[in-house]
């Protein structure tokens, strides 16, 4: 962490991301062709990872590592991704998914930048993918903000602390049905790398989920409250 190779991965990051951004701004592009274009690059970066992770089955054959399905908070995005261009109809559907996906691609995204737990290393594969795939999920977040698709008020606040939680409870049965293969989806049964601080196992793994926990509010509500103030004064400035 923190390496040259991660320097140089974080300024492609943000070299995508701000190509990205620029050129959907100049070609004034549709949400639904960002969507295809997130479609493809979820896509490209899932079978990216199903041709480098399959390992042998117990029975025989090949499987998928399970450490390796979509269950991390920001692979569950492509579900997300997926049901808002083919399925979802449901307008008030789509504006959760919208006010849900901003902040957690966004923060969920960035921090998986800062802490890349695939490694930094320009000869594996798979550092591609996880840099890029993360650098379009943060593209995704500023677009959605800046075409005004989400719109951050208290209530949003709480029905996002209300998804996350939900997550989290799946998560947890998630990696309990396949702690054989020892998944650690959402970072809910041990920290994403040693020696970090606050998040350690230190003091027992209820300080350690406790702690993960109470950031993922923090950062969640701290990501929520200048929108919510400046609404506040709009709001105040109309009546």
């Amino acid at each position: 962490m923190f390496t040259y190779t991660h320097f140089i991965w974080l300024a492609i990051s943000i070299f995508i991301v701000g190509i990205m951004y620029i050129v959907s701004k100049k070609l004034s592009l549709s949400l639904k062709t960002v969507l295809t274009i997130m479609c493809i690059v979820s896509v490209i970066s899932e079978v990216t990872k199903i041709l480098l992770n399959m390992v042998d089955g117990p029975k025989g054959g090949k499987i998928l590592d399970p450490e390796s399905l979509p269950f991390h908070l920001c692979s569950i995005q492509i579900f997300f991704i997926f049901g808002l261009r083919f399925f979802i109809t449901s307008e008030r559907t789509k504006k959760a998914l919208y006010n849900f996906m901003v902040p957690t691609s966004l923060v969920g995204a960035t921090i998986s930048l800062l802490i890349p737990t695939i490694g930094t290393s320009f000869m594996a594969i798979q550092v591609y993918q996880y840099f890029i795939y993360h650098a379009f999920l943060i593209f995704f977040g500023l677009y959605l903000i800046r075409e005004k698709y989400a719109t951050f008020k208290l209530k949003t606040l709480f029905i996002n602390y209300g998804l996350l939680i939900m997550l989290m409870f799946i998560n947890l049965w998630v990696n309990s049905f396949l702690s054989f293969a020892g998944t650690n989806f959402m970072y809910l049964t041990m920290p994403p790398m040693e020696n970090l601080p606050i998040l350690n196992l230190n003091h027992g793994w209820y300080v350690y989920v406790t702690h993960l926990f109470l950031i993922g509010l923090i950062l969640m509500g701290f990501f929520h409250l200048p929108f919510i103030i400046i609404n506040h004064k709009k709001h105040s400035k109309n009546n």
